[in-house]
């Protein structure tokens, strides 16, 4: 699919709103359309920023309902696996359609209720935290509240950065969407894994709010040059009808679900096991501060390990490490390899997140876009929630190096029978 760097036209009006959009919507002559360039334009900076907050926002309560879910069970395998069904099956169940519906009305007003919707959660728990009311159904109860509003936010801030931008760095944006929620999901724990031991989640998830109030107030300021969408608007059941219609005819996008379902089945230990092989808060924060680190280190080499391997060999060489590392982490008791190991599965982390996502984008028409995005957060996020409990079950009735050591073979033998699936 190739770009082309030209100079983006305008018609001449004469209101000062269209004068200011002509302004920052055109590229000069001189100015080299790159990966950064869509930061260039002033709206779709103070959008990505936004964005990228509240996306970490969401992964940083994560972490951080974990180790409350930890600490208020004493450390009981199932409740803290359920944390992650109660995050992602919302956002499995309720994404395809939150897609479909974004293409129907005002996507920035659907954004506003969702960062609104979002804050209720983090102010309940902060509340819980701070009356000791020490209750893991409500704990479960918020963090599928939170969930809902991700499920509404997704699919519609993808589709909603199209009117933010011009066609020729249209491209480079996307690029940029996808380095946030992926940025997010990594950066994210790695906040919380540090500021937790730091601060107290009751201040964490204080900040978190904070930080949903922040976007709204982005979001509220934000005005764009979209029109009302012409032509003719599927049902939401004709929509879908016509992305099963196109996976059908691209076994290379069916091929992202299968590997990437089966990866994030694979990662859910990340997540739901991990936090039960170190008793301490700081140990557990310097852990998923290191997964963070490492994953930061894995956007750096990104272009470089690209480039050196295709696409369908770089994920298979990379879903082997990571399954050779989640093995791993069972056989040691030494914190420091601990922390090298959870670096290492941080890199192998963004890489595959990211490759799913780039060959995803490249692939889908821009028709099916949100759809065809939505379906793989279905897929992704479908796997983490329904695996996370068989995870912790084998957990509890064996032990968390068992679930460990049994989701790294899965990940082992998927890997070596799925290598030659092109993405």
């Amino acid at each position: 699919m190739g770009f082309t760097s030209s100079r983006v036209k305008l018609p001449d009006r004469n209101t000062a709103f269209e004068a200011k959009a002509k302004d920052s919507m055109t590229i000069e002559n001189d100015a080299p359309v790159s990966t950064w360039s869509p930061l260039a334009v002033p709206r779709f900076r103070a959008f990505w920023i936004g964005m990228s907050l509240s996306t970490t926002a969401f992964w940083m309560q994560n972490i951080a309902v974990t180790w409350l879910m930890r600490d208020w069970t004493n450390g009981d395998p199932i409740m803290i696996s359920l944390v992650q069904t109660a995050l992602f099956m919302p956002v499995m169940i309720l994404s395809l359609p939150a897609g479909a519906i974004a293409d129907m009305f005002d996507r920035r007003k659907l954004l506003i209720f969702s960062q609104v919707w979002m804050m209720l959660s983090p102010l309940a728990v902060a509340a819980m935290a701070l009356t000791d009311m020490r209750s893991p159904i409500a704990l479960l109860a918020c963090t599928v509240l939170l969930a809902v509003g991700n499920a509404m936010k997704l699919p519609t801030q993808s589709a909603f950065l199209t009117s933010l931008i011009d066609k020729d760095r249209l491209p480079f944006a996307v690029s940029l969407n996808s380095m946030a929620v992926n940025g997010g999901r990594i950066i994210g724990p790695a906040l919380a894994g540090f500021l937790l031991p730091a601060i107290g989640a009751m201040a964490l998830f204080v900040a978190n709010s904070g930080i949903y109030l922040l976007y709204v107030g982005i979001l509220m300021r934000l005005h764009t040059t979209a029109t009302a969408r012409r032509g003719h608007k599927p049902t939401l059941t004709q929509g879908l009808l016509d992305l099963k219609t196109w996976v059908h005819s691209s076994p290379s996008y069916a091929s992202i679900l299968l590997r990437g379902g089966l990866y994030f089945c694979v990662w859910s230990t990340v997540l739901a096991i991990v936090p039960l092989i170190t008793n301490d808060a700081a140990e557990f924060g310097t852990l998923y501060g290191v997964f963070g680190l490492g994953a930061i280190a894995g956007a750096s080499l990104y272009g470089f390990l690209s480039r050196i391997a295709s696409r369908t060999t770089a994920v298979s060489g990379a879903i082997l490490l990571h399954a050779v590392c989640i093995g791993l982490l069972s056989f040691t008791n030494s914190f420091l390899m601990l922390t090298i190991l959870m670096a290492v599965i941080g890199i192998a982390s963004f890489f595959i997140m990211t490759t799913f996502q780039v060959s995803a984008q490249l692939q889908l028409p821009d028709a099916l876009r949100g759809r065809g995005l939505a379906l793989m957060t279905t897929v992704f996020m479908g796997a983490t929630a329904l695996s996370s409990p068989i995870w912790g079950f084998v957990a509890e009735t064996q032990s968390p190096q068992t679930a460990l050591q049994l989701a790294s073979g899965f990940s082992i033998l998927c890997g070596l029978a799925l290598a030659q699936r092109k993405i």
